[in-house]
């Protein structure tokens, strides 16, 4: 299938904020696809059925850490070059440079404009979109 021919998919794994902040609804303003979650567990669950275009994730989770879960992707090959967008709200510098260095394609503090959020992640789907196309040729 023509990766042109369908939506984007974006997994979304936000934490105690999204009662909130809520970004799903942003997200499918763009006209992507947004599977969302608010555990690691759950994250784990819907990468059994799907590989996202753009990861969000938060940094702070209930059940774990989103920066370890991000060195958790890049470990599998289906998710290495996924740009991953990292919520935060109050992270430690050397953290915050550890996601950086895990290859985050970038980081966004709460709380944001909606309007910032979603030029964010609008411009990751499209990066994810090109990424695809070239491997493809």
């Amino acid at each position: 299938m023509d990766h042109d021919s369908r939506q984007s998919i974006v997994l979304l794994v936000e934490g105690k904020h999204a009662k909130q902040y809520g970004s799903k609804p942003h997200i499918e303003e763009l006209g992507a696809v947004c599977a969302a979650t608010h555990t690691l567990t759950g994250a784990d669950t819907l990468l059994q059925h799907f590989v996202p275009d753009v990861v969000v994730i938060d940094y702070e989770l209930s059940d774990g850490s989103g920066i370890e879960y991000i060195s958790k992707l890049r470990q599998n090959p289906l998710h290495r070059a996924t740009p991953i967008i990292l919520l935060t709200g109050d992270i430690h510098p050397s953290e915050l440079e550890r996601a950086v260095m895990m290859g985050i394609y970038a980081f966004i503090a709460r709380p944001f404009r909606s309007e910032e959020f979603q030029k964010l992640v609008g411009a990751a789907i499209s990066d994810s979109a090109e990424r695809v196309r070239r491997r493809g040729h």
